[in-house]
């Protein structure tokens, strides 16, 4: 059925808009409509549909701490192969730009041969990329290991979001994304402690070597603990029913709850499955929606704002060992390891806040309008949050260049970081799959590719301009910094009109029918 655009009391109705309580609450529906299979991942029991979410969050985290962590270990490294500052860095780049793009065939393929067996074949895969990166006997060898590396791990950026739209309501979907941000940001935070610790004690190479066992644990994990998700319903052959029953006295709690309890089959559990026969089509869809989808402003501008502030901590990541493992400060590599802790506490506040405070401004907002919700509703919410973004940069690139105690660096610096990369990010992506719901998987692809692409110039660029500018480290930290604040400050039209001028442009395209077919 084509997207339509009605209206509510004078309010025009168009994709994206939503009809809510008086109190600013959802009117829910089960949206995807469950089937009356058992089998249906919708159906699933609370107890199944946690298991597949642990799963996949581990796995998650694995992978990410796999391909994230190598900077601590830059002076060991250096010193084993004689590499300068940009050829460290370009370890963590060739990562970064494989870890964008091999989703444009790791999606179409996990829509062909299903999620369960793509993650399985995939962490096969990444433990023999550890195996490899722990042998490595030269530079050259080192670098393609971590270029194979992403273009496996990648599989932690778009499968664990397959997952959540195959076995969640799209009315449960932000809480799980964020949980998934979680293990994410977990794994690129952490994963640096780990590896600082061990390489000063035991070598770079026994990094790997835990590694290498860690991703053998998640193959065990995903073998045991994750059927295959991915399972077409027809939906036009339902009728989806408000989750609020008038005539009833139920709580919302249990108006939320499927009337068929279900769990996975044993044929779910196999580890291999037909081709899906409408592989030709997601071949196509799968590579050609990013490429469209990339074009249209909202989308584009929350991969841009994801892409700030991620590359800001990448900046810091790849600068952290060169900065201070140097004089004045001359930090072992456990020590600069041990810094990553300020990322991951500044992570947690946003992961907190960032969801529950944007939700608060939207549904105020929401009151005040009648009880219509605009997704734009959500976006003042980021000012705060920009403004620190802004600010770690601004404080940290100047501690660097001045050699600030380095209690400032990892305060306003890293801290600040760690808290920007989990709620800037977090209300732009949720801005945009408000607009088009149907294509949140697509959505991470666009952002991704942005945030990737962005991340992996910067391997290439950001010393040689530090050692060339004679404002050092403030160069190229302002180069970043108007990539950062230039799509902040688009946020001021879309949010006075231009969100919805676009989406009644786009109130016809077939992206808003694109879950029909999964």
């Amino acid at each position: 059925m084509m997207a339509t655009m009605t209206t509510h009391h004078n309010f025009e109705v168009i994709p994206g808009t939503e009809i809510m309580q008086a109190d600013g609450t959802a009117k829910k529906t089960l949206i995807p409509v469950p089937s009356s299979d058992p089998r249906d991942p919708l159906n699933w029991s609370r107890k199944w549909k946690l298991m597949v979410m642990a799963s996949q969050w581990l796995f998650t985290w694995i992978s990410v701490t796999n391909a994230l962590s190598l900077a601590p270990m830059f002076p060991i490294i250096g010193a084993e192969f004689k590499l300068d500052d940009n050829q460290l860095a370009l370890l963590v780049g060739i990562t970064i730009i494989t870890l964008g793009f091999a989703n444009f065939f790791i999606v179409p393929l996990s829509n062909i041969f299903g999620r369960r067996a793509i993650s399985l074949v995939f962490s096969v895969l990444i433990t023999l990329t550890c195996v490899w990166q722990a042998l490595a006997s030269s530079h050259r060898s080192l670098l393609a290991a971590r270029a194979v590396n992403g273009l496996v791990c990648a599989t932690s950026e778009t499968i664990p979001v397959q997952m959540i739209a195959d076995v969640f309501f799209l009315h449960e979907r932000g809480l799980w994304t964020g949980v998934y941000f979680a293990g994410y940001f977990l794994g690129a935070f952490l994963g640096p402690i780990m590896s600082g610790t061990i390489a000063a004690r035991h070598g770079w190479r026994s990094f790997f070597w835990l590694e290498t066992a860690l991703a053998g644990l998640s193959i065990i994990l995903i073998a045991v603990t994750f059927p295959e998700t991915k399972y077409h319903r027809d939906h036009r052959a339902h009728i989806s029913a408000p989750l609020q029953n008038p005539n009833t006295e139920k709580s919302s709690l249990d108006a939320l709850t499927p009337t068929v309890k279900g769990r996975p089959s044993r044929a779910q559990f196999m580890p291999f499955r037909n081709p899906d026969p409408h592989w030709k089509m997601f071949i196509v869809r799968d590579i050609w929606t990013p490429i469209k989808i990339f074009f249209n402003p909202i989308i584009l501008w929350a991969g841009l704002m994801l892409a700030g502030p991620a590359d800001i901590v990448l900046f810091f990541n790849i600068t952290e060992s060169p900065v201070l493992a140097a004089p004045p400060y001359l930090f072992k590599p456990d020590a600069v390891g041990y810094t990553n802790f300020a990322f991951t506490i500044g992570a947690l506040i946003g992961l907190v806040t960032a969801g529950p405070f944007s939700d608060w401004v939207a549904a105020r907002a929401t009151r005040k309008n009648g009880g219509v919700r605009e997704p734009e509703m959500r976006l003042p919410a980021l000012w705060f949050y920009v403004f620190t973004t802004l600010l770690c940069l601004i404080l940290g690139s100047l501690g660097y260049q001045r050699q600030w105690h380095w209690g400032h660096i990892v305060v306003w610096g890293y801290g600040l970081g760690g808290l920007s990369v989990t709620t800037v990010p977090t209300i732009a992506i949720a801005y945009a799959i408000d607009c088009y719901k149907p294509i949140s998987g697509e959505i991470m692809i666009v952002a991704t590719v942005c945030k990737n692409l962005i991340g992996f110039s910067f391997s290439y660029w950001v010393f040689d301009l530090a050692a060339s500018s004679k404002n050092g480290w403030i160069t190229p930290a302002m180069v970043i910094f108007a990539f950062t604040a230039a799509p902040a400050l688009f946020t001021i039209p879309l949010y006075y009109g231009l969100g919805k001028r676009i989406r009644r442009w786009t109130k016809d395209s077939d992206v808003h029918r694109m879950e029909d077919i999964i």
